[in-house]
């Protein structure tokens, strides 16, 4: 089994420091998502993950953006960057970085969940015919994605992964298992189209898409769970899966 081989240290240094990991959840409604994903340049996949989680094949990222109309931090957006991987035997996405549009949502995303929550514009906006969301920093759009042809599916047909985030703790530097739950009013599916993807704002610059495989918009409400469980990034799952409380 190919494990990944970056220094978990190294990928730890600008991670955000989690004082009380969230024992509650937080509610996020009235909101617009949409999600892609694509294979990327396989030349570096294992330099890309720590070693407790494992590459796929063929390599591949997920682009998530969605904004909330309502929660307990106020209205907010948020986009990320997530590499697929496994976690021991489960699919799991690997964050790599992640904008927040809303302080307030932010501070306690970062405090609480690990999340990488820097600044940014976020504007995701679901038409009849298609969708479309774009991240700018400083007014310089650093993701343009877009979702063409969509088709309306069945919510049972939508399946999600939970993450893995890198945060430094108490105790040290853990992976913190991110769980979202969905209640899904409306979803379609269509195909993805990525005019802008700035690797390097996105903290990766040898990320590079190279074939769309799928995208997804949604309406509805989205929960972040408490975190049930964090993992050293030094070594397997297996060994290193730590349950929270």
């Amino acid at each position: 089994m190919l494990s990944g081989t970056a220094n978990p240290e190294a990928l730890a240094a600008g991670a955000p420091y989690v004082t009380a990991l969230a024992t509650e959840p937080l509610v996020c409604r009235g909101v617009d998502l949409l999600q892609a994903v694509y294979e990327v340049h396989s030349a570096s996949r294992l330099d890309l993950l720590p070693p407790a989680l494992h590459p796929v094949n063929p390599p591949a990222i997920t682009l998530t953006v969605f904004t909330a109309r309502e929660s307990e931090a106020g209205p907010f957006a948020l986009a990320e960057t997530r590499i697929v991987c496994r976690s021991g035997v489960r699919s799991r996405g690997f964050q790599v970085s992640c904008f927040v549009q809303g302080a307030e949502a932010g501070r306690l995303l970062a405090d609480r969940w690990g999340y990488r929550a820097d600044e940014a514009e976020i504007d995701v906006r679901l038409r009849h015919l298609g969708a479309s969301a774009v991240v700018r920093r400083g007014g310089r759009p650093v993701l343009d994605l877009r979702m063409l042809h969509p088709q309306a599916i069945s919510a049972a047909d939508v399946q999600f992964t939970d993450t893995m985030q890198l945060a430094r703790l108490p105790g040290g530097s853990r992976l913190v298992q991110v769980e979202r739950a969905y209640a899904i009013a409306s979803v379609e599916r269509g195909r993805p189209s990525l005019p802008v993807f700035d690797a390097a704002a996105w903290g990766e610059p040898r990320l590079r898409p190279t074939q769309p495989v799928s995208a997804l918009a949604l309406t509805g409400e989205l929960t972040i769970r408490p975190v049930r469980y964090v993992c050293r990034a030094d070594i397997s799952a297996f060994e290193g899966t730590e349950r929270v409380g």
